[in-house]
């Protein structure tokens, strides 16, 4: 039985998230339907990251085992001809019998866009958050520092049980790219909706021109009715995850 990875990209815009559902259309189950119909028997997909509704992917790992022969070409070739186009496997190789997506990471980069112009384009709606409101992008790398490190993230995150609200922010910085400002984070690894819970709260205290001490309290506080809304979904990307 071989252990093969995919490097996957994907629009998440007309998916439900990447997990399986019941009644529901997801990147999980549209690649495993393709990949069992491939192989002749069922496939179940392990992955480093499960992004939510609408969420995107640059660069999402998973992994499946199979007895098939095919060769990491022809799986990519085969995938590709199948797939819908807002799906698109990257590359495919064989991986160690020990190799899962998710526990054998360390650390994953996650994108969020600020699409920060007066007026939107129609054509960046599904792939940015628009901010009327010219930006301090300076403000927001002084809340970004604060991030950074080891910290309890209670307070900016939907916990589930039995995980540890401890993370690791290796890095966490915030730029202007033309009409964008992108607001790139990586750690170990990220609670559910982590990522845009940050962004929502940097957006909110920005607004209101709070010093960096404040996103200091917010944290120290683990209560998450302290922090900002949680940013919508689709101006956030899986970048990479590595191993």
């Amino acid at each position: 039985m071989r252990n093969v990875a995919l490097t996957i990209a994907y629009d998440g815009t007309n998916y439900s998230g990447w997990q399986i559902q019941k009644n529901a259309i997801t990147v999980q189950g549209v690649i495993q339907k393709v990949l069992s119909n491939i192989v002749q028997h069922n496939v179940r997909l392990k992955v480093a990251g499960r992004t939510d509704t609408g969420v995107h992917a640059v660069g999402q790992v998973a992994s499946f085992r199979t007895t098939s022969r095919m060769s990491p070409h022809e799986f990519k070739e085969a995938l590709n001809s199948m797939l819908p186009a807002d799906i698109r496997v990257l590359g495919v190789e064989d991986v160690d019998e020990e190799f899962h997506p998710r526990y054998s990471a360390k650390k994953r980069w996650y994108r969020y866009l600020i699409y920060n112009v007066e007026v939107p384009s129609p054509f960046f709606r599904n792939y940015s958050l628009w901010v009327r409101k010219g930006l301090d992008v300076e403000l927001l790398n002084r809340y970004a520092k604060v991030v950074e490190g080891e910290h309890d993230f209670t307070s900016l995150a939907m916990l589930e049980r039995g995980n540890s609200p401890v993370r690791i922010v290796y890095s966490c910085e915030v730029k202007r790219r033309g009409d964008f400002v992108v607001v790139d984070i990586v750690a170990n690894s990220f609670l559910r909706r982590m990522v845009r819970s940050i962004v929502g709260t940097f957006l909110e205290l920005e607004k209101n021109s709070m010093p960096p001490e404040e996103m200091e309290k917010i944290i120290f506080a683990k209560e998450r009715r302290l922090a900002g809304q949680t940013a919508y979904p689709n101006g956030l990307y899986l970048m990479k995850v590595f191993y």
